[in-house]
């Protein structure tokens, strides 16, 4: 797998295909194997993918500090201007304008990137996303808070097993098994870095990105699963009100990750919006 060097850490991700470039971005304590299933149809409609680790996740680099919003933008910056390193030899190793798919996690960085990168942004798909600075309520943040406390207590594995897997978020993905089977996989190699009290975020203010949505002018997907817990539906609400070009489709039956539980209604669904925002019709 290759990988490179971004704002100061190692980055591994996986690039393939040619024409218009789609970035896929995974969600929070999963890597980016996630998007085994979205891959094959990008490639096959004419889409160049790329899909990375993001700090801290699969194979990209553990740093001892940095676990924040602006951190993950810039090393998606740092990312797109090196993709083209590992190719024949071009003018410019820097890849330019990008149609982003977050999912989560990925969603926040997407967003964070299009307001420090708005030149770079084509689109902006959006799938049961994070919104930096929101206040999420006890259902989320009283789960991370028992994460963290067993993360040291426990070890990383058997806390996230315990805590995170059995969480209502995952509760579609678990009617598919080889998914949740992959899931699980994808979690227990989390190393956690940001739970440890030696990589600390004391102090760390949250960019407050709802109250800046207007100036995203690129074309957005929202997508949130129908069943989703409160926190990311309420989300997904205030970020096709709010951004300036956005539009909301629920996936029915669907939690929080509808590119595993329902992966043919969500391909289906993107190629369309991507097709739309790139101007080659649906």
């Amino acid at each position: 797998m290759p990988h490179t060097y971004t704002n100061d850490i190692v980055t591994f991700y996986e690039d393939a295909g040619e024409g218009p470039v789609v970035v896929l971005i995974h969600g929070h304590s999963v890597d980016l194997r996630m998007w085994r299933q979205q891959t094959p149809g990008l490639l096959q409609a004419g889409y160049r993918v790329v899909c990375y680790d993001v700090r801290g996740h699969g194979r990209s680099m553990v740093a001892p500090g940095g676990y924040t919003w602006q951190s993950y933008a810039a090393d998606l910056r740092d990312l797109l201007d090196r993709l083209n390193v590992e190719r024949p030899p071009q003018a410019d190793l820097s890849v330019g304008a990008v149609h982003l798919v977050g999912l989560s996690m990925g969603g926040g960085i997407a967003l964070q990137f299009a307001l420090d990168c708005p030149e770079r942004v084509l689109s902006l798909t959006l799938v049961d996303s994070a919104l930096p600075g929101f206040t999420y309520g006890e259902e989320i943040s009283g789960r991370i808070q028992e994460l963290v406390q067993a993360v040291r207590a426990e070890g990383v594995q058997a806390a996230f097993e315990r805590l995170w897997l059995t969480h209502p978020m995952f509760d579609g993905v678990r009617r598919r098994p080889e998914s949740f089977a992959l899931l699980r996989e994808m979690v227990s190699g989390f190393q956690a870095p940001e739970y440890r009290e030696d990589v600390s975020t004391a102090g760390y203010e949250q960019p407050a990105i709802a109250e800046r949505l207007g100036e995203i002018a690129a074309p957005a997907l929202v997508v949130a699963g129908e069943n989703d817990v409160q926190d990311f539906r309420l989300i997904a609400e205030i970020l096709a009100a709010n951004l300036k070009n956005a539009r909301l489709a629920v996936m029915p039956g669907c939690h929080h990750l509808p590119p595993l539980e329902d992966p043919e209604a969500f391909n289906d669904l993107l190629l369309r919006f991507l097709r739309s925002a790139s101007g080659r019709g649906v």
